[in-house]
């Protein structure tokens, strides 16, 4: 995965776009106000994006391809916010366990168990109902994402080497790996990186993976 922000702990449309299976439009789109309301998700620095915003993008990716319009996507983050508070609610534990959708509807469970459908307004009795659930995201006590295993032995933390999707266990970047395999055999990689052959091939295909340009599976 080639980068411009990579490393500094923030994240360019672009590479927001590769992770989370968008166009660089979209994320540019979803993280601005609109006549439609406000943005779904908001860079957290002049147009560049947290580990926790990438986390948000990928809830709005699976709402909308659940059916769920962009206006009552925009209208239903607006009433996440002033529910719980957070300028963030799509990356919050908390707030995502809550979340589901029934055909072209957006819903929380703002008070009970009863779901609301926040993009219209207006409880009822919804069908088909689908929870908004995310694989491989790990919280920390107070629901703010810590780290995510997008695939098996590839992992993207904070806290490791700015955010760059490292081989699991370690700080090497997938990056790195994919680009020396273009030129040098697997097997001297991995000797020199003190790798598992295994891990080489999971980091190249990975790479694979975001080339394609269909993003992570959610």
């Amino acid at each position: 995965m080639s980068s411009t922000m990579m490393g500094s702990g923030l994240y360019d449309a672009p590479e927001v776009a590769l992770l989370c299976g968008l166009t660089p439009d979209q994320v540019v789109r979803w993280s601005t106000a609109t006549t439609h309301g406000d943005a779904p998700v908001r860079a957290s620095f002049d147009r560049l994006f947290a580990f926790a915003d990438l986390i948000a993008f990928t809830v709005a990716r699976q709402v909308r391809e659940n059916g769920v319009s962009d206006l009552h996507l925009r209208r239903g983050v607006a009433k996440l916010r002033l529910a719980w508070g957070v300028d963030n609610p799509l990356a919050s534990a908390t707030v995502i366990d809550r979340l589901a959708t029934s055909g072209d509807s957006f819903l929380a469970q703002l008070v009970d168990d009863d779901y609301e459908d926040i993009g219209r307004g207006g409880q009822g009795t919804f069908q088909d109902v689908i929870k908004v659930h995310l694989r491989r995201i790990e919280f920390d006590a107070g629901g703010r994402p810590t780290k995510w295993s997008p695939v098996d032995g590839v992992s993207i933390d904070p806290d490791i080497q700015a955010g760059a999707p490292c081989i699991e266990g370690t700080r090497i970047p997938t990056s790195v790996v994919a680009t020396r395999a273009t030129d040098e055999p697997d097997e001297e990689i991995a000797f020199d990186l003190d790798l598992d052959l295994a891990a080489v091939e999971i980091a190249v295909k990975f790479e694979q993976l975001l080339a394609e340009g269909a993003g992570i599976p959610v």
